[in-house]
C-alpha cells in the first residue's frame, strides 16, 4: 500500500456527504434562529405601534401570518439542530473510524512493535481526536459564518442599500478578517502549545520511569525542578492563549457594536424620509444580535486549526519516519583535543545540599597526556570533585577552566560509582543505538577493559543478555562494560569513580595502562584506592 502524507482537507473528503448533510441542517438551524430573532422583534414592535396608531389598525392588524411564520422558525430551529448534531455525530463517528484505520494501518508499516510504546499510543489517539474535532470548529463555523453574513448584507440591499454599503466594512472585519488573523496567530500559539505539552509530558513520565536510579544518582531533585519549571511555562502559555480569546471576543463585539451604531446612524434619514420603519430597523438590529451567535466561535476557538496542523504534523511523524541517520556525536572531538592544552582547578569548594562533608579548596592543574590520582578517606568529597568535574553539581566557589577558557562539560565523560546496565545484550549496552559501531570496534573495546576473553568464552558472545540492572554479571563486570562503553566515544578529559573496585591487582594495572594509552592526547582523572602508589602520575590527597 502506496502512504502519503496526510492532509486536513481529507477530514472534509472523506465523508463528504455526510458533514455536507450536517452543513446544510446547521445552516437552516442559525438562518431560523437569526430570522426568529428578526421576526419576532419586528412583529413585536409593528403590533404595538399599530396599538399606539388607532384601536382601528389594530383590530385590522395581521397578526396569524406573522405568528404562524414564528412558529415554523421555531420549529425549524429546534428539529434542525436536533438533526445537525446527530448528521455531526455520524460524520464524526465515521471520520474517527476512517482516521483509526489509516493511521493505524500506516503505523503497523513505519513502526516495528517494539517501538510502539504506551506513551506514543497515547499521543496516537490524542491527535487523532483533535483532528476529529477539526470540522466541527473549524470547517463549518466558518462556512456557517460565511452564508449567514452574505445573507445579512443581501437582505441589507434589497431593504435599504445604503445600510449594506455602511455596515459590510465593520462586518466583514467581525466576522472574516479579525478570525483570520486570529486562526495565523493561533496557529503559531498551537504549535508552541503543542512543543511545551510535549516537554512537560517527557519531563514527568520519563523520571517517573527512572525513579530508582534518579535517586540513587541524587538527580531526582533536578527533574523535579525541571518538570516545575516546564509545567509553570506551559501555564502561562494557557493563561495568554485565554487572554488573547477574551481579546479577539472582545474586539470582534465592539466590531458588532459599530454595525449597530452606523445602522441605526444611516437608518435615520431613512425613518423620516418615510423608506423605511421602525419594526424593520429593529428586525435588522436584532438580527445583528443573532449573528454573534454565529460569529463568537471563530474568536473563542481560533486554536483549533493549529492545534489540528500540530497534530497532523506529529501523526505523519510517526506514520512515515524520517529515514535520515542522527550522528549522536556532534561534536569535532580532534578539534577539542587539539585546543585543550591544561585543566586548572582553584580553591574549589563544593558540597551537597544536607551533606557533612564535601569537596574543600580543591586546586591543581592537569596538562595534556596526564592523570591525576585522588585519594582520600572515605567521604572526605571525592565523588564530589569528580561530580563538579563533570558537571553533575555546581561548585559554590573556586574556578575551572580549560586552557584558560570557560570550563566545557561536553568535553567529559564521566564512569560513576553507580553505572546502568540497560536488559539488553552485551553488545546493545555497548552501542545504545548507535548501529555505525562495528562488532570490531565492540572486541576492541573489550579487550582494552580486559573482558574480551570472557565474551568470547559465553556461548552468544556479544549477544548475551545482561540481565536488569546488569543482573547476570559481577559488579566488576557491570563497572567494566560502562567503561568500554565510554571508550567507544572518546572525549578528551576522562573521569572515573573507583572504577577497578572488585578487580585484581594485574588486572588493575593492564585496564589503567590501557587507559593512560587511550588518553594520551587527553586527561584522565581517577579517585581510587587500588592504584598503585609508586605511579609516576600526579597524586591529590584530599581531607575533609
Amino acid at each position: 500500500m502506496e502512504k502519503h502524507k496526510f492532509r486536513l482537507h481529507e477530514l472534509w473528503r472523506s465523508q463528504a456527504e455526510k458533514w455536507l448533510l450536517a452543513w446544510a441542517l446547521g445552516a437552516a438551524t442559525l438562518l431560523a434562529t437569526v430570522a426568529l430573532l428578526a421576526v419576532s422583534g419586528w412583529f413585536i414592535s409593528a403590533a404595538a405601534a399599530a396599538g399606539l396608531a388607532a384601536m382601528a389598525t389594530a383590530y385590522t392588524f395581521d397578526y396569524f401570518r406573522p405568528g404562524a411564520i414564528i412558529r415554523a422558525l421555531a420549529i425549524i430551529r429546534t428539529a434542525g439542530r436536533y438533526g445537525e448534531r446527530l448528521a455531526s455525530h455520524n460524520a464524526v463517528l465515521a471520520l474517527l473510524r476512517d482516521l483509526r484505520i489509516c493511521l493505524f494501518a500506516n503505523l503497523t508499516h513505519a513502526w516495528d512493535k517494539a517501538n510502539v510504546s504506551a506513551q506514543i499510543m497515547h499521543r496516537l489517539t490524542g491527535d487523532i481526536d483533535l483532528l476529529d474535532n477539526l470540522p466541527l470548529r473549524f470547517f463549518m463555523p466558518w462556512l456557517w459564518a460565511l452564508l449567514l453574513q452574505t445573507a445579512f448584507l443581501l437582505w441589507l440591499a434589497f431593504v435599504a442599500p445604503s445600510l449594506a454599503i455602511a455596515v459590510a466594512l465593520p462586518l466583514l472585519l467581525a466576522g472574516i478578517v479579525l478570525p483570520a488573523l486570529a486562526a495565523v496567530h493561533g496557529k503559531k500559539l498551537a504549535r508552541e502549545d503543542a512543543d511545551q505539552a510535549e516537554t512537560r509530558r517527557t519531563l514527568l513520565l520519563e523520571p517517573l520511569q527512572m525513579l530508582t536510579s534518579l535517586l540513587l544518582w541524587r538527580r531526582w531533585a533536578d527533574c523535579r525542578r525541571e518538570f516545575i519549571a516546564a509545567d509553570e511555562a506551559y501555564g502561562q502559555l494557557k493563561r495568554r492563549q485565554q487572554a488573547l480569546a477574551s481579546l479577539y471576543g472582545w474586539l470582534q463585539q465592539c466590531l458588532l457594536a459599530v454595525v449597530v451604531g452606523l445602522m441605526i446612524w444611516q437608518a435615520l434619514p431613512l425613518l423620516q424620509a418615510q423608506d423605511l420603519s421602525v419594526p424593520v430597523l429593529l428586525a435588522m438590529v436584532l438580527a445583528v444580535f443573532g449573528l454573534n451567535e454565529v460569529l463568537s466561535p471563530l474568536t473563542a476557538q481560533f486554536m483549533a486549526y493549529g492545534f489540528a496542523a500540530a497534530a497532523r504534523d506529529r501523526l505523519n511523524e510517526l506514520t512515515m519516519p524520517s529515514e535520515t541517520v542522527f550522528d549522536i556525536q556532534n561534536h569535532d572531538l580532534q578539534t577539542a583535543l587539539n585546543d585543550i592544552s591544561h585543566i586548572s582547578v582553584q580553591n574549589l569548594y563544593a558540597r551537597y545540599t544536607g551533606a557533612l562533608n564535601g569537596a574543600e579548596k580543591v586546586s591543581f592543574t592537569l596538562t595534556t597526556g596526564e592523570a591525576l590520582i585522588i585519594r582520600g578517606k572515605s567521604g572526605c568529597g571525592k565523588s564530589t570533585l569528580l561530580d563538579v568535574l563533570a558537571g553533575e553539581l555546581a561548585a559554590q566557589s573556586g574556578r575551572l577552566n580549560m586552557s584558560g577558557r570557560e570550563y566545557d562539560f561536553a568535553a567529559v565523560n564521566y564512569l560513576a560509582q553507580q553505572v546502568d546496565i540497560f536488559d539488553m545484550s552485551l553488545a546493545d549496552n555497548l552501542r545504545l543505538g548507535d548501529d555505525k559501531i562495528s562488532d570490531e570496534d565492540l572486541w576492541r573495546v573489550l579487550a582494552q577493559v580486559a573482558l574480551a576473553d570472557w565474551a568470547r568464552a559465553q556461548p552468544q558472545g556479544l549477544q548475551t543478555p545482561l540481565g536488569e540492572y546488569g543482573a547476570a554479571v559481577s559488579g566488576g563486570q557491570a563497572r567494566r562494560i560502562a567503561l568500554a562503553r565510554l571508550l567507544l566515544r572518546p572525549k578528551p578529559v576522562l573521569l572515573l569513580d573507583e572504577p577497578f573496585a572488585g578487580l585484581d591487582e594485574a588486572t588493575r594495572g593492564q585496564i589503567w595502562q590501557t587507559l593512560r594509552e587511550a588518553q594520551a592526547d587527553g586527561f584522565l582523572i581517577a579517585a581510587s584506592h587500588h592504584l598503585p602508589k609508586d605511579s609516576d602520575d600526579q597524586i591529590l590527597e584530599i581531607n575533609s
